[in-house]
């Protein structure tokens, strides 16, 4: 949807966007207090130990509506005092319209942790693309019809409540209450621990969205915000593998520590660790190799700037993107409150240093201090998961295997600057690219453990051995 904004919008039209996003999220950091989270968790054990889900999802979902109304009531109310930003006269109406899908939106979250809990990650899978489709759908449908910026929040509302009413009707006997006096009784268990998550979750929202605030508040200038939002979105977007990897693990290890196999855990977030820094390796030398001309190409001419702040922000942006894939095995032990001090650290290391960076260095300054923060809190998460989760189990986190991959990944991301395409790079360049960028998959895919690390990831569950999950 990026290209479809910068495309509909420009560069500035799209930094207006970034800003209510960002704004809106801070709004909407303590969620329905981390409940949708922890009943992934409960329901996950419940699977374990081959008990009943009883009445936690129902009562999940009715407190997460609750807390989504009262987000949304309370950034409804602070839209008022926003009337333009950057010469746009209608920010406060897009705050509004974000208001408007909060208790959809959380409710859907909670949906969604029914499918996590369970480890039904094909319909996991199948509805997130639906959502994601939906949403765009939608999106182009609007700005084609010249509804603009007002038009991709209408579109994001009626996104949110119509996927809402899907996973509804999906869950229907999951989420129908038993009795009145249940719902206490389960909140009793779920919010103790979702309050840790939120509280984790919020300064995790704040570190991640800290800097665009910041930036469009030093700055002032739609245009700059707007090509850093880019660089953001090119370098978080590798996220989306060892995030999709995440999604297994919460309620993996979850299960597992629940009845105390901790050779699985440990076997599980070794493989996954060394796979993701794998792939951030690839992709970040792809991204240093090919990014002047793709940028130019999708985004047009005016963001290829966003490709030097990309550099600067993928090497703590790479770093923590590998962690993202098992840092949720720290909750799903049962120490929110670990990722809560960590997240804590984070978020005022972040928001510190980016203003003073800010001030002084413009944009630059703002890339540098995240990927400062963010190699900060990638360390504090691999001593946490060794102290925390693979204690127990007597193995540590960062093997010679992970060693070997991460210096093969520097070292090609190094080679890909000297040889990068320039924008205007012709055929015979991209094919000359395109052979090294393939020799370096290879040689991270070997350093990584070959065969034997990839065939289990890729292996077919109906062949798998008996042993093996």
């Amino acid at each position: 949807m990026n290209p479809v904004l910068v495309l509909y919008l420009g560069v500035g039209g799209y930094g207006v966007w970034a800003s209510a996003i960002a704004i809106a999220s801070l709004f909407g950091f303590a969620g329905d207090l981390g409940v949708s989270a922890a009943l992934t968790k409960f329901i996950a054990e419940r699977e374990g130990k081959k008990e009943p889900l009883e009445s936690f999802a129902a009562s999940a979902l009715i407190f997460g509506l609750a807390a989504g109304v009262t987000t949304g009531l309370t950034l409804g109310a602070v839209s008022l005092f926003f009337k333009s930003y950057g010469g746009y006269s209608n920010f406060g109406l897009l705050l509004a319209l974000q208001a408007l899908q909060m208790p959809f939106a959380m409710g859907s979250a909670t949906l969604l942790g029914i499918f996590q809990g369970r480890r039904l990650f094909r319909p996991l899978a199948l509805l997130t693309m639906i959502q994601s489709a939906l949403g765009l759908v939608l999106t182009i449908g609007l700005l084609a019809n010249g509804q603009g910026l007002i038009g991709v929040m209408i579109a994001s509302a009626s996104g949110a409540i119509a996927f809402f009413g899907i996973l509804l009707a999906l869950n229907w006997k999951s989420v129908v209450p038993t009795r009145a006096g249940d719902f206490v009784e389960d909140f009793r268990k779920l919010v103790p621990f979702g309050i840790r998550l939120t509280a984790t979750n919020a300064l995790s929202t704040v570190l991640y969205q800290i800097d665009i605030v910041i930036l469009a508040l030093v700055i002032g200038d739609p245009v700059l915000v707007g090509t850093y939002a880019l660089a953001v979105f090119v370098t978080r977007a590798f996220w989306i593998i060892p995030g999709s990897i995440s999604t297994t693990t919460y309620p993996v290890t979850s299960q597992y520590s629940a009845t105390n196999d901790w050779r699985r855990v440990s076997t599980y977030l070794s493989t996954a660790f060394v796979a993701s820094v794998a792939i951030m390796g690839i992709l970040g030398s792809g991204l240093v190799l090919f990014g002047r001309p793709v940028l130019g190409v999708v985004f047009g001419s005016t963001a290829i700037g966003a490709y030097e702040i990309a550099l600067i922000l993928l090497g703590g942006t790479g770093a923590l993107g590998c962690l993202r894939a098992i840092a949720a095995s720290i909750p799903g032990v049962g120490r929110p409150e670990v990722g809560l001090r960590i997240s804590a650290v984070g978020a005022v290391c972040m928001a510190i240093v980016s203003l003073i960076f800010t001030e002084f260095l413009g944009m630059p300054g703002t890339a540098l201090a995240v990927s400062v923060c963010f190699g900060l809190v990638a360390f504090l998460l691999i001593r946490a998961v060794d102290n925390h989760v693979l204690g127990f189990a007597r193995t540590r986190l960062v093997s010679h295997r992970v060693v070997l991959t991460a210096t093969v990944a520097i070292g090609s991301c190094g080679i890909c600057y000297f040889v990068g395409l320039p924008e205007n790079a012709g055929p015979a360049w991209f094919v000359a690219a395109g052979l090294l960028w393939a020799a370096i998959s290879v040689c991270l895919g070997v350093a990584s453990g070959g065969r034997k690390t990839w065939g289990d990831i890729f292996r077919i569950p109906s062949r798998a051995r008996a042993e093996r999950d």
